[in-house]
Parts: C-alpha cells; structure tokens; sequence
C-alpha cells in the first residue's frame, strides 16, 4: 500500500471548498488586507486607507474572504468592522512564507510578511 493510500482522502466537496481558500489567498492584494487584519479590526475605509486600494476592490476581496471563512464581520451602527475568523490562516501563510525563504534566500524577509 503506498503513503497515498494510507491517508484518509477527501472528498470532491472538501476538495472544492480547500480549493476555494487558496484561491482567496492566491492573490496579494488580500493577502495584505490579511496582514493589516492580523493587528485587529478594520472597516472598509480603513483597509483602502492603509493598502491603498480602491473602495470596490477591497469591499470585493472582504466579501470573498467572508465567503471563504477566513473572515467575520460585525457592524456597530453604520460601521461594518472586519477580523480574521480563523487565525490558523496565519500559520499557513509563515508555513509558505518559510518555505518560499528556504527556496530563495535573497527573499529573507518573506517570512515577516505576514
């Protein structure tokens, strides 16, 4: 029996859903709404203020993230405030990131990206 098949496999269901993540991450302007998210709670406005990215865009990438489960959103009033969900994201991106330093080490920074 090969390493393969001694691992459980997931199903197509599960397959589209891990596909889905890693299509949401799969783009660096979430990824640096993800890094500023890492310090906490941010509304739209702050989010286009800090990465300098358009309104629609970012509204566009936290609903995907949303969709995604990586993200929640809590609105007080008329503010609509964004967190991670899920801090393992986190864990994957350092576990890529490290990867990425190890395969290019003039890329040293990397790790700290997010």
């Amino acid at each position: 029996m090969s390493h393969m098949e001694k691992e459980s496999k997931l199903g197509s269901e599960a397959l589209d859903k891990l596909a889905g993540v890693f299509k949401v991450l799969g783009e660096s302007g979430r990824l640096a709404l993800l890094q500023e998210l890492k310090q906490g709670e941010q509304t739209v406005g702050d989010l286009v203020e800090i990465t300098g990215q358009g309104q629609a865009t970012v509204s566009k990438s936290l609903k995907m993230m949303r969709e995604a489960g990586l993200l929640e959103r809590k609105k007080e009033g008329v503010r609509v405030y964004y967190r991670v969900e899920d801090r393992l994201v986190f864990d994957l991106c350092e576990l890529v990131c490290g990867k990425l330093s190890r395969d290019h080490k003039s890329l040293g920074e990397i790790e700290y990206l997010i």
